[in-house]
């Protein structure tokens, strides 16, 4: 059965310091989704071609429950305040770069979402 998709958007996954890759982060009754993959790999001929669809095919992210968030704090890239920073249970941290923080926040935080648990 499908659940009813809250809200969705295009991000930047925040896998490493060094490593931004491009997905989508989708919010539905009682689960966080992200979906992410590595873009920009080019190469000439035949070999870069293959290569280049085999590293863009590795998916990257998550898809948990949203009782199995402990946290949900704004982080900071460079300049950009818009980190959306969720813990879980299990102390993985995930950052994910948003448009807007606060509206995330407010929408995990939500009494509707989470029954009015505050992180």
């Amino acid at each position: 059965m499908d659940q009813k998709i809250i809200k969705e958007e295009r991000v930047g996954y925040l896998k490493s310091k060094m490593m931004l890759l491009q997905g989508v982060l989708q919010l539905s009754e009682g689960r966080i989704r992200l979906e992410a993959h590595k873009t920009g790999v080019s190469g000439f001929g035949i070999l870069g071609a293959l290569i280049k669809r085999k590293v863009e095919s590795q998916e990257f992210g998550f898809n948990v429950p949203l009782s199995d968030i402990t946290t949900v704090t704004r982080g900071k890239h460079g300049v950009n305040k818009n980190v959306l920073v969720i813990q879980l249970i299990d102390k993985i941290e995930y950052r994910i770069l948003v448009k807007d923080y606060t509206e995330w926040a407010l929408l995990l935080d939500g009494e509707d979402i989470l029954g009015g648990g505050s992180f």
